[in-house]
Order: structure tokens, then C-alpha cells, then sequence
């Protein structure tokens, strides 16, 4: 008897233990859900207070909004304005001392500190955070803090020159990255005759290849004579890149060098050929194109009747819309 009095209260006891875990739980999530509304409704509270500070409305300034909320709040405002509205919601952050322990952060010990103060940085891009971007650039003794800074810059538009801008990240004692590709085609835009004068100095042609890459996210139609010399280059790589260079300008005085690159003896400058001939929408290079499916190297000969048929979709629809109908 006594052994069937233990499993009743066992089971009683299991019973119970889960009815409160239940408890708790239920508990739990309504607390969450509860607490959930209330951040929804202060962060809306926040969001219509900037916006109305913004817009120069009387509103409530003795709220007491923790600076990260604030923060927060800014980050998901900041993407719908543009223009004068955005500068003043910037301003105002400043005036609130929101980005302040961004800025303290980005005098860190540690790198990773650092790094994470230069994404929020790069995020809002106030002039107080450009200022911070460059004294980081110029002087972080860690050259990977140097690089994220000058890349949060050019996402900004506000990169140095480009010599100042390779010397501080001191590109010409290694070999080119990524990052630093992505900051050359950055630069481009703002800076096309000094990166042409670059091209003058005593360059690896490492690095020459990748100016010339550059040149042609400049949109300076200007730069197309600087991109012919480089297409006559004795460097292979540097006559790929300003075939990719003029494909990417635009320019229809390219036409010549690229339809003549299109015989190269060198496989990589002809597929890079191929390309410039179908961005550039170059109808003339079409018996040219015909010429290399017979070329002997596989990837070539592909390419071009992959060209040959996107120069001549007019044809090939027009035909198609005359059996359809």
C-alpha cells in the first residue's frame, strides 16, 4: 500500500512541478510581450519627437532616454531623410550627445572596439564622425583600423586624394587587396585628374593595373586617351584592365582598341576583349567575334558565340515574332 501512496505523491509532485513550469512560462511571455509594447511605444515616442525636432515643432526635451535608445532610434530614422533634413537630424544627435560613446569607443584599446566605433561612425556620418573617420585614418597605429576607416570614409564620399589616401594606408609596400581596389574605384569619381597623375609616378605595375581599373568608374570621358596608351601597354594585365576600364566608361571611341584586342595573343586580354565588345554594344566587332569560335582555346571560342549572340537579338526576335504570329 504504501509503495502505491509513493507513486501517487510522485506523480503529484511531477504533476505540480509541471503545472508551474507552465506557470513561469506563460509568465515569462507575457512579461516579454508586455515589455515588447512598451519599448514599441517609446521608440515610436522618440521617433515622432526627432522628427518633430527636425521639422522645428515645439516638442518635450526633459524626456530622460537612455543615449544607446536615442542611438537606436536615429539609426532607423536616418535612412527615410535626405537632403537638409538629414544634416539637421545629425546635428541634433550631436547636440543630444547621442554619438558620444561612439566617439569614446573609438579611442579604445582594444581593435575590435575600434572597428565597431567606425561602423556607427560610418553609419551616421556627421562631420564630427568624418573628423573622427580621418584622425583614425591618419593616425591608428593598427593598419587594419586605418583601412576600415578609409573605407567608412568612401562610403561616405569623403575620402583624402588618392595619393594621400594610398600613402596612409600604405598601399605600395604590399601587394593590392580587395579593399584597396574598392577604394582606387571610390576615389575615381571624386578625384580623376589627380589619379591620372599618378599614373606619371614610378608605380608597380601591381599597382598600375588597378589605377587603370580605376579610371574607368571616374564617368571623366576625358580619361579616354590615357585608356588607349594603357591599351597598347606591353603588361598583358594592364591592357585587360583598360579594356575593362573603357567597358566600363563607355566611351565609343574605344571601339578601335577593343575590336583590335580581340586578336591578342594573349587568352585573358581577348576574353577581356569580348566583354568590352558586348558592353560597349560593338555590332562591328561582330566578324571578328565569328572568327575567334574557332579560336583553339575552349572558353574563348564559348564567349564569343555567347557575344555574337547577344550583338544580334533584333534579328533572332524578329524572326521568332514571325513564326509566333
Amino acid at each position: 500500500m504504501s509503495v502505491y501512496h509513493d507513486i501517487v505523491l510522485g506523480t503529484s509532485i511531477c504533476a505540480l512541478a509541471i503545472c508551474m513550469v507552465f506557470m513561469v512560462l506563460v509568465l515569462r511571455r507575457y512579461l516579454a510581450e508586455l515589455n515588447r509594447a512598451r519599448r514599441d511605444e517609446r521608440d515610436t515616442q522618440i521617433t515622432r519627437n526627432y522628427l518633430q525636432r527636425v521639422a522645428g515643432q515645439k516638442v518635450d526635451v526633459s524626456t530622460n532616454w537612455g543615449r544607446n535608445t536615442r542611438r537606436a532610434a536615429i539609426s532607423r530614422i536616418l535612412p527615410l531623410l535626405r537632403g537638409g533634413e538629414r544634416t539637421r537630424l545629425l546635428q541634433i544627435a550631436e547636440l543630444d550627445g547621442v554619438l558620444a560613446e561612439t566617439l569614446r569607443k573609438s579611442h579604445g584599446v582594444y581593435r575590435k572596439e575600434r572597428i565597431d566605433a567606425i561602423h556607427l561612425l560610418q553609419r551616421f556620418g556627421s562631420e564630427v564622425c568624418i573628423a573622427r573617420l580621418r584622425e583614425l585614418m591618419a593616425r591608428d597605429g593598427n593598419l587594419k583600423v586605418r583601412l576600415e576607416a578609409a573605407f567608412a570614409l568612401a562610403a561616405n564620399d569623403a575620402l583624402p586624394p588618392p595619393r594621400e589616401t594610398l600613402r596612409l594606408i600604405r598601399a605600395m609596400e604590399r601587394q593590392p587587396t580587395r579593399l584597396d581596389i574598392a577604394l582606387l574605384r571610390s576615389t575615381a569619381p571624386l578625384y580623376p585628374e589627380q589619379m591620372i597623375l599618378l599614373l606619371d609616378d614610378d608605380l608597380p605595375d601591381r599597382w598600375r593595373v588597378h589605377l587603370i581599373d580605376a579610371i574607368g568608374w571616374s564617368g571623366d570621358m576625358s580619361v579616354i586617351g590615357i585608356l588607349e596608351q594603357a591599351a597598347s601597354h606591353s603588361n598583358p594585365e594592364i591592357r585587360g584592365a583598360a579594356l575593362r576600364a573603357s567597358a566600363r566608361l563607355g566611351h565609343p571611341g574605344a571601339a578601335q582598341w577593343v575590336v583590335a584586342a580581340l586578336v591578342d595573343p594573349v587568352i585573358s586580354v581577348r576574353l577581356q576583349a569580348i566583354s568590352a565588345s558586348v558592353r560597349l554594344g560593338l555590332r562591328s566587332a561582330i566578324p571578328q567575334l565569328s572568327q575567334l569560335t574557332g579560336d583553339p582555346e575552349l572558353w574563348v571560342k564559348l564567349r564569343a558565340e555567347q557575344a555574337i549572340e547577344e550583338l544580334t537579338p533584333t534579328e533572332r526576335n524578329g524572326a521568332i515574332g514571325e513564326v509566333r504570329t
